[in-house]
């Protein structure tokens, strides 16, 4: 059945190079093959007009000293340093005890995109990842 699921929706798992690269920043969390979904809220793209979409997927967390990537099917849906002035635009919340929400305004990284992204994935350790990415006063 599992492999149905990565079939369909991805495997949820980090390409190599982007997992080797990571070790040399410095893992401070890494969990792959989550399940989880993506909604798109008043979306609009080149292509893709939608008010309100949701879709199943399989993501991975990666969270290293320098920066953050979401990764949910088969490609990077948040790829964001740390430090950088978007990193604050990412909204890191816990949606349930085991369960993280990303969301962002599409439009603020892209400016041929524009309405709200949600990116949730089911983890035991929603609550740590929430944590590590609690913005510093």
């Amino acid at each position: 059945m599992k492999s149905l699921r990565n079939m369909m929706l991805g495997s949820g798992r980090l390409p190599d190079d982007l997992r080797a690269a990571s070790t040399a920043e410095g893992v401070e969390f890494l969990e792959e093959g989550l399940p989880g979904s993506i909604t798109y809220r008043n979306y609009r793209a080149p292509g893709q007009r939608t008010s309100l979409r949701k879709e199943a997927t399989t993501g991975a967390i990666l969270v290293t000293s320098q920066r953050l990537v979401v990764w949910a099917g088969r490609g990077k849906n948040i790829d964001v340093p740390l430090d950088h002035p978007l990193r604050a635009a990412i909204d890191v919340r816990l949606d349930g005890p085991d369960r993280i929400c990303f969301a962002y305004d599409a439009g603020e990284f892209s400016t041929e995109r524009s309405g709200m992204i949600e990116v949730r994935l089911r983890t035991d350790q929603a609550a740590q990842v929430a944590e590590i990415l609690k913005p510093k006063i």
